[in-house]
Protein backbone atom coordinates (compact mmCIF):
# COMPACT_ATOMS: atom_id res chain seq x y z
CA UNK A 1 0.00 0.00 0.00
CA UNK A 2 0.74 3.83 -0.66
CA UNK A 3 2.91 5.43 2.09
CA UNK A 4 2.64 8.88 1.92
CA UNK A 5 4.18 12.10 4.03
CA UNK A 6 1.61 14.50 5.69
CA UNK A 7 3.99 15.99 8.63
CA UNK A 8 3.75 19.30 7.23
CA UNK A 9 -0.74 18.93 7.66
CA UNK A 10 -2.48 20.27 9.84
CA UNK A 11 -5.30 18.31 11.36
CA UNK A 12 -8.46 19.64 13.05
CA UNK A 13 -12.11 18.11 14.19
CA UNK A 14 -14.07 20.71 12.22
CA UNK A 15 -12.28 21.72 8.94
CA UNK A 16 -15.22 22.85 6.48
CA UNK A 17 -15.11 20.10 3.61
CA UNK A 18 -17.15 17.86 1.34
CA UNK A 19 -19.11 17.17 4.49
CA UNK A 20 -20.15 18.73 8.20
CA UNK A 21 -17.33 19.12 10.85
CA UNK A 22 -18.08 15.83 12.52
CA UNK A 23 -16.03 14.34 15.08
CA UNK A 24 -13.04 13.16 12.93
CA UNK A 25 -9.92 14.65 12.36
CA UNK A 26 -9.58 16.45 8.75
CA UNK A 27 -7.75 18.21 6.38
CA UNK A 28 -7.11 19.22 2.86
CA UNK A 29 -4.74 19.58 0.35
CA UNK A 30 -3.78 20.22 -3.15
CA UNK A 31 -2.82 17.63 -5.68
CA UNK A 32 -2.05 18.36 -9.26
CA UNK A 33 -4.94 21.45 -8.97
CA UNK A 34 -7.32 19.87 -7.62
CA UNK A 35 -8.29 20.47 -3.73
CA UNK A 36 -8.22 16.97 -1.68
CA UNK A 37 -10.13 16.34 1.40
CA UNK A 38 -8.90 14.18 3.94
CA UNK A 39 -9.84 12.32 7.06
CA UNK A 40 -8.52 9.82 9.23
CA UNK A 41 -10.12 7.35 11.53
CA UNK A 42 -11.82 8.10 15.39
CA UNK A 43 -8.92 9.33 17.36
CA UNK A 44 -8.20 8.96 21.08
CA UNK A 45 -5.56 11.37 22.90
CA UNK A 46 -4.53 8.55 24.90
CA UNK A 47 -4.43 5.98 22.65
CA UNK A 48 -4.08 7.44 19.41
CA UNK A 49 -6.09 5.83 16.27
CA UNK A 50 -8.64 3.67 17.78
CA UNK A 51 -10.82 3.39 14.83
CA UNK A 52 -11.38 1.97 11.18
CA UNK A 53 -13.53 4.67 9.99
CA UNK A 54 -10.70 5.64 7.21
CA UNK A 55 -10.60 2.21 5.35
CA UNK A 56 -14.45 1.62 5.81
CA UNK A 57 -15.08 4.80 4.15
CA UNK A 58 -13.13 3.57 1.30
CA UNK A 59 -14.63 0.29 1.44
CA UNK A 60 -17.96 1.34 1.38
CA UNK A 61 -17.39 3.77 -2.18
CA UNK A 62 -16.36 0.77 -3.39
CA UNK A 63 -19.31 -1.38 -2.65
CA UNK A 64 -21.14 1.46 -3.91
CA UNK A 65 -19.44 1.59 -7.04
CA UNK A 66 -19.61 -1.85 -7.91
CA UNK A 67 -23.53 -1.48 -6.93
CA UNK A 68 -23.80 1.10 -9.66
CA UNK A 69 -24.98 3.71 -6.82
CA UNK A 70 -23.76 7.24 -7.33
CA UNK A 71 -21.72 7.06 -4.17
CA UNK A 72 -18.59 9.61 -3.99
CA UNK A 73 -15.37 7.76 -4.92
CA UNK A 74 -12.41 7.98 -2.48
CA UNK A 75 -8.91 6.78 -2.22
CA UNK A 76 -7.30 5.25 0.99
CA UNK A 77 -3.41 5.13 1.63
CA UNK A 78 -0.95 5.32 4.90
CA UNK A 79 0.22 8.66 5.80
CA UNK A 80 2.86 9.88 8.35
CA UNK A 81 1.51 12.36 10.41
CA UNK A 82 1.58 14.47 13.11
CA UNK A 83 -1.03 15.41 15.85
CA UNK A 84 -0.61 17.03 19.33
CA UNK A 85 3.28 16.63 19.11
CA UNK A 86 2.96 12.64 18.63
CA UNK A 87 4.01 11.12 15.14
CA UNK A 88 1.76 8.40 13.38
CA UNK A 89 1.91 5.95 10.95
CA UNK A 90 -2.20 5.65 10.31
CA UNK A 91 -4.92 5.30 7.49
CA UNK A 92 -6.31 7.95 5.39
CA UNK A 93 -8.75 8.31 3.36
CA UNK A 94 -8.87 11.41 0.80
CA UNK A 95 -11.53 12.37 -1.13
CA UNK A 96 -11.12 14.94 -4.47
CA UNK A 97 -13.57 17.61 -3.94
CA UNK A 98 -16.75 16.79 -6.09
CA UNK A 99 -18.17 20.55 -6.39
CA UNK A 100 -18.21 21.07 -10.75
CA UNK A 101 -16.54 24.21 -11.25
CA UNK A 102 -18.99 27.25 -10.46
CA UNK A 103 -21.42 25.25 -8.85
CA UNK A 104 -22.29 25.66 -5.38
CA UNK A 105 -24.06 23.09 -3.11
CA UNK A 106 -26.42 23.45 -0.02
CA UNK A 107 -27.25 20.93 2.73
CA UNK A 108 -30.30 18.74 1.97
CA UNK A 109 -31.65 19.91 5.48
CA UNK A 110 -31.38 23.60 4.54
CA UNK A 111 -33.82 23.03 1.40
CA UNK A 112 -35.94 20.42 3.25
CA UNK A 113 -37.27 22.98 5.86
CA UNK A 114 -37.70 26.09 3.40
CA UNK A 115 -39.57 23.76 0.83
CA UNK A 116 -41.24 20.77 2.28
CA UNK A 117 -44.93 20.54 2.72
CA UNK A 118 -46.88 20.37 6.07
CA UNK A 119 -46.39 16.97 7.90
CA UNK A 120 -44.13 15.58 5.09
CA UNK A 121 -41.07 13.38 5.72
CA UNK A 122 -37.29 13.87 4.92
CA UNK A 123 -37.82 10.85 2.96
CA UNK A 124 -40.84 11.93 1.51
CA UNK A 125 -39.89 15.49 0.69
CA UNK A 126 -36.45 13.52 -1.63
CA UNK A 127 -38.72 11.26 -3.97
CA UNK A 128 -41.39 14.22 -4.25
CA UNK A 129 -38.31 16.30 -5.22
CA UNK A 130 -37.63 13.55 -8.16
CA UNK A 131 -35.14 11.44 -6.53
CA UNK A 132 -36.96 8.45 -6.01
CA UNK A 133 -34.43 6.07 -7.38
CA UNK A 134 -31.80 7.76 -5.24
CA UNK A 135 -33.34 7.12 -2.30
CA UNK A 136 -34.56 3.71 -2.93
CA UNK A 137 -30.27 3.05 -3.76
CA UNK A 138 -29.70 5.18 -0.27
CA UNK A 139 -31.63 3.07 1.79
CA UNK A 140 -30.22 -0.15 0.33
CA UNK A 141 -26.62 0.68 -0.12
CA UNK A 142 -26.58 2.01 3.64
CA UNK A 143 -28.30 -1.69 4.71
CA UNK A 144 -25.90 -3.07 2.91
CA UNK A 145 -22.57 -1.27 4.29
CA UNK A 146 -24.42 -1.76 7.83
CA UNK A 147 -24.61 2.54 7.61
CA UNK A 148 -25.11 4.23 11.32
CA UNK A 149 -25.19 7.50 10.36
CA UNK A 150 -26.73 8.53 7.83
CA UNK A 151 -28.01 11.99 9.29
CA UNK A 152 -29.71 15.12 7.01
CA UNK A 153 -25.98 16.94 7.47
CA UNK A 154 -24.19 14.65 5.31
CA UNK A 155 -26.98 14.96 2.42
CA UNK A 156 -26.44 17.92 -0.27
CA UNK A 157 -27.93 18.95 -2.93
CA UNK A 158 -25.81 20.55 -6.21
CA UNK A 159 -26.60 23.79 -7.42
CA UNK A 160 -27.00 23.96 -11.16
CA UNK A 161 -29.76 25.82 -11.72
CA UNK A 162 -32.23 23.45 -10.30
CA UNK A 163 -31.08 21.13 -7.59
CA UNK A 164 -29.09 18.03 -8.06
CA UNK A 165 -28.43 15.22 -5.71
CA UNK A 166 -24.61 15.07 -4.40
CA UNK A 167 -22.80 11.78 -4.33
CA UNK A 168 -23.38 9.51 -1.02
CA UNK A 169 -20.73 10.98 1.01
CA UNK A 170 -19.47 10.42 4.42
CA UNK A 171 -20.41 6.59 4.81
CA UNK A 172 -17.43 5.66 7.42
CA UNK A 173 -19.26 5.17 10.43
CA UNK A 174 -20.89 1.01 8.76
CA UNK A 175 -19.76 -2.09 8.72
CA UNK A 176 -17.73 -2.87 12.49
CA UNK A 177 -17.09 1.32 13.53
CA UNK A 178 -18.21 1.05 16.54
CA UNK A 179 -16.17 -1.90 17.87
CA UNK A 180 -12.67 0.38 17.01
CA UNK A 181 -10.77 -2.47 16.02
CA UNK A 182 -11.40 -5.02 18.54
CA UNK A 183 -10.66 -8.38 17.20
CA UNK A 184 -12.85 -10.76 19.53
CA UNK A 185 -16.01 -8.04 19.30
CA UNK A 186 -15.71 -7.64 15.55
CA UNK A 187 -14.98 -11.78 15.23
CA UNK A 188 -18.58 -12.18 16.95
CA UNK A 189 -20.73 -9.44 15.74
CA UNK A 190 -23.95 -10.54 13.99
CA UNK A 191 -24.00 -9.39 10.71
CA UNK A 192 -27.16 -10.14 10.23
CA UNK A 193 -28.30 -7.79 13.37
CA UNK A 194 -30.79 -4.88 13.24
CA UNK A 195 -30.18 -2.34 15.83
CA UNK A 196 -31.13 0.85 15.83
CA UNK A 197 -29.41 3.32 13.68
CA UNK A 198 -28.52 7.59 13.64
CA UNK A 199 -30.90 7.65 10.57
CA UNK A 200 -33.22 10.99 9.44
CA UNK A 201 -34.46 9.06 6.22
CA UNK A 202 -37.12 6.40 6.94
CA UNK A 203 -37.04 4.35 10.16
CA UNK A 204 -33.98 4.23 12.65
CA UNK A 205 -33.75 0.33 11.66
CA UNK A 206 -31.59 -0.66 8.22
CA UNK A 207 -33.54 -3.74 7.43
CA UNK A 208 -37.16 -2.32 8.03
CA UNK A 209 -36.04 1.02 5.30
CA UNK A 210 -35.86 -1.73 3.31
CA UNK A 211 -39.52 -2.07 2.89
CA UNK A 212 -39.70 1.50 2.16
CA UNK A 213 -38.02 1.24 -1.20
CA UNK A 214 -40.27 1.53 -4.10
CA UNK A 215 -38.52 0.18 -7.39
CA UNK A 216 -39.66 -2.71 -8.41
CA UNK A 217 -37.00 -4.24 -10.18
CA UNK A 218 -33.94 -3.20 -8.09
CA UNK A 219 -31.87 -5.98 -7.53
CA UNK A 220 -28.51 -6.80 -6.37
CA UNK A 221 -25.55 -7.70 -8.88
CA UNK A 222 -24.17 -11.13 -8.00
CA UNK A 223 -20.52 -11.45 -6.95
CA UNK A 224 -18.27 -14.26 -5.75
CA UNK A 225 -16.73 -14.00 -2.69
CA UNK A 226 -13.31 -14.04 -4.67
CA UNK A 227 -14.43 -10.98 -7.24
CA UNK A 228 -15.86 -8.95 -3.92
CA UNK A 229 -11.85 -9.51 -2.25
CA UNK A 230 -10.44 -8.36 -4.89
CA UNK A 231 -12.25 -5.39 -4.96
CA UNK A 232 -12.18 -4.24 -2.17
CA UNK A 233 -8.41 -5.28 -0.59
CA UNK A 234 -6.60 -5.38 -4.14
CA UNK A 235 -5.30 -1.64 -3.05
CA UNK A 236 -4.15 -2.93 0.89
CA UNK A 237 -2.19 -5.36 -0.09
CA UNK A 238 -0.58 -8.14 2.29
CA UNK A 239 -0.58 -4.49 5.24
CA UNK A 240 -0.91 -6.21 8.52
CA UNK A 241 -2.86 -3.36 10.06
CA UNK A 242 -5.73 -4.68 8.20
CA UNK A 243 -4.97 -8.27 8.80
CA UNK A 244 -7.23 -11.36 6.81
CA UNK A 245 -9.67 -11.79 9.81
CA UNK A 246 -10.79 -8.26 9.19
CA UNK A 247 -10.87 -8.65 5.56
CA UNK A 248 -13.27 -12.16 5.98
CA UNK A 249 -15.59 -10.82 8.32
CA UNK A 250 -16.49 -7.41 5.96
CA UNK A 251 -17.09 -10.11 3.03
CA UNK A 252 -19.53 -12.09 6.05
CA UNK A 253 -21.15 -8.85 6.21
CA UNK A 254 -21.91 -7.83 2.59
CA UNK A 255 -22.12 -10.99 1.36
CA UNK A 256 -25.02 -12.32 3.98
CA UNK A 257 -26.35 -9.16 3.97
CA UNK A 258 -26.68 -8.72 0.07
CA UNK A 259 -28.89 -12.10 -0.02
CA UNK A 260 -30.96 -11.29 2.52
CA UNK A 261 -31.96 -8.03 1.29
CA UNK A 262 -32.30 -9.70 -1.93
CA UNK A 263 -35.19 -11.95 -0.32
CA UNK A 264 -36.53 -9.59 1.55
CA UNK A 265 -36.77 -7.36 -1.61
CA UNK A 266 -38.49 -10.08 -3.60
CA UNK A 267 -40.96 -11.33 -1.10
CA UNK A 268 -42.18 -7.51 -1.15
Amino acid sequence: MDIIDLTDVYWERNLTSYTSGGAYLKASRKREGIRYYLKLSNYDDERGFVGFESVYEYLASQVGRLMGFDVLGCEVCKAHLIHNGREYLTFVQQTADFLPAGMSKVPFERVYETQKLPGETRLEFLRRSGFDRRADEMLLFDYLIYNRDRHCNNLEFIKNGGLELAPLFDNGVSFFAPLTNKKPEILAFDVLSNNITNSDFGTRYLEDNLALIKEAQLRLPAFSREELGEALFKVFGEDEDFPSWHREKVLELLIQRMRHAQVLLDNR
